[in-house]
């Protein structure tokens, strides 16, 4: 069963909002039976975009790594659900600031507009849609930045390829459902229907429009209370995890499920200031979205693990 834990950076309070932006994102899509003619699809759509803006420690989805359960729902089915609760849980672990949704292409060639506010401490990009009908498609960015060097980019013109989650060994548009067992990595489609004339064209683009901007403020830095990544990752059984404390204090650890639920306590007590390991064992706990929950004197700390 494929299963991993992923646990996400914490945003350090600010005192002050930080530098933010507007953009307006347009997707147009060219995938047609000219661009593309092998096997071209009945009713060719996209689905509705769905994303987040986050850190750049952060990640929805890459090229080499295996589909999230969110990412291989969308990619198979065009549904937002999963993906949305997993950007709610990055934005819950503090990697994260904004869930980004929008419409869908209804046919293609077509395009559709997205407006998104961005700030300097959250960004970069994240946006997908499922190119439809397909087994397992999409096409979309991946942490892309804003803000590099600290500077908004007035206008960013990104050429759309189409990607292969994984989870879909299906070899044509319409092809029956063929779950792909093990999964394999994400990776760019570069085979028919998408190999045309010994080139890979792409089927649209995404272009990242600067409305507007206002000034950044300073935030103070990170106190240290904090907990790490977990080690390994992926896993499925035990995880550690670093909770780094600057003073002697009493502190509370607790494992949640998406629903609140309190499924394991891992320490309760006062502890000395330092670095302390503490263990989650993940080999009883059903795949799912938990919170890690460490509250002291003076900060609570959390981290989303995804199992």
């Amino acid at each position: 069963m494929r299963c991993f834990l992923l646990l996400l950076a914490l945003a350090a309070p600010a005192a002050a909002a930080q530098g933010a932006a507007t953009y307006r994102v347009t997707f147009e899509a060219t995938w047609s039976e000219a661009t593309h003619p092998v096997d071209f699809p009945p009713d060719p759509h996209f689905s509705g975009l769905v994303g987040a803006t986050h850190e750049a420690t952060a990640s929805l989805w890459a090229p080499g790594e295996l589909a999230s359960a969110g990412i291989e729902s969308m990619a198979e089915t065009g549904s937002k659900t999963l993906l949305i609760a997993e950007a709610e849980a990055l934005i819950a672990g503090g990697q994260a600031e904004a869930v980004l949704s929008g419409g869908g292409i209804a046919v293609s060639p077509g395009s559709v507009s997205l407006d998104l506010e961005v700030s300097a401490a959250y960004s970069h990009v994240s946006l997908v849609s499922m190119l439809a009908p397909s087994p397992d498609w999409f096409v979309g960015v991946h942490g892309l930045d804003l803000y590099e060097g600290g500077t908004w980019a007035a206008e960013r013109v990104v050429d759309l390829h189409v990607y292969d989650s994984g989870t879909d060994s299906g070899a044509t548009y319409t092809a029956p459902d063929d779950d792909t067992n093990p999964p394999e990595p994400l990776a760019q489609h570069v085979e028919p229907p998408f190999l045309v004339g010994g080139e890979v064209p792409p089927v649209g683009t995404f272009t990242f429009t600067l409305l507007s901007t206002t000034a950044a403020e300073t935030a103070p830095a990170a106190e240290a209370f904090r907990l790490d990544a977990p080690y390994p990752n992926p896993t499925v059984g035990p995880v550690t995890i670093s909770l780094h404390l600057a003073d002697p204090q009493p502190v509370q650890v607790v494992v949640y499920d998406a629903l609140g639920r309190r499924v394991a306590v891992l320490h309760e007590g006062s502890l000395p200031a330092g670095a302390h390991l503490l263990t989650l064992d993940t080999a009883a706990l059903p795949r799912g979205v938990y919170v890690v929950r460490a509250v002291g004197t003076e900060r609570v700390s959390r981290r989303v693990a995804v199992r």
